[in-house]
């Protein structure tokens, strides 16, 4: 059941992902059409440009949390169990990461009004 949840919220993500790509297209096509919404395709671009700082520093962190979690399964011997859960802990973090990096791809791509 959580599964599904889960499930539907993500397909509710990207279906308002590609609407706001499709929007984000026709106010290109606009702003050059109409001077006056150049304003907001600015603060589009600015807003666009902190959420790739956003998503980079988290990238950054689980890069760093998941090499802290290298270190430390290493240096300490850890039991099987706790060696596991680390493992999957780390498989965690890597799936995060992958979501992250997808994410930030999306807002690079067709990052300008042109």
């Amino acid at each position: 059941m959580r599964d599904h949840k889960i499930f539907q919220m993500k397909a509710e993500i990207e279906n308002r992902k590609k609407i706001l790509c499709a929007k984000k297209q026709e106010l290109a096509k606009n702003t050059r059409e109409n001077i006056f919404l150049t304003e907001v395709a600015n603060d589009y671009d600015k807003y666009n440009k902190h959420m790739i700082s956003q998503r980079m520093k988290q990238i950054s962190f689980f890069q760093t949390l998941n090499q802290y979690i290298d270190n430390i399964t290493d240096e300490l011997q850890l039991t099987d169990s706790k060696l596991k859960e680390s493992k999957q802990q780390q498989r965690e973090i890597t799936t995060e990461l992958e979501n992250l990096k997808n994410e930030l791809d999306y807002l690079v791509k067709d990052n300008t009004f042109e």
